[in-house]
């Protein structure tokens, strides 16, 4: 899949912070509890190059505490949930979860 127009705005957030990366797959389900609504959000990330390493693991690490600025959407949490280090390249997979506003 080529680097296209991003999924949705998390997923162009995503880019915004790691440019480098490519999006692999995106998945969302709706998500209600008694008082909120909103969706979990799974996003692929794919990382090549010599600097992968170093650029995964900057992008991670703040990752939970960062500020995101969604058109209608709170990011609720956030978090790398797996690094999947592969000869080549590096996956990462984001799971968040999304209140709507």
């Amino acid at each position: 899949m080529s680097r296209r127009m991003p999924f949705c705005a998390l997923s162009g957030a995503m880019l915004a912070l790691l440019p480098e990366a490519r999006i692999a797959a995106r998945k969302a389900q709706p998500w209600h509890s008694a008082t909120f609504s909103g969706e979990r959000v799974q996003i692929i990330l794919e990382l090549t190059g010599d600097d992968r390493l170093p650029q995964a693991r900057a992008f991670a690490a703040p990752l939970p505490e960062y500020g995101f600025d969604l058109h209608r959407q709170l990011v609720a949490d956030i978090c790398v949930k797996d690094e999947r280090r592969e000869a080549d390249r590096i996956v990462l997979t984001v799971e968040a979860l999304l209140i709507d506003e």
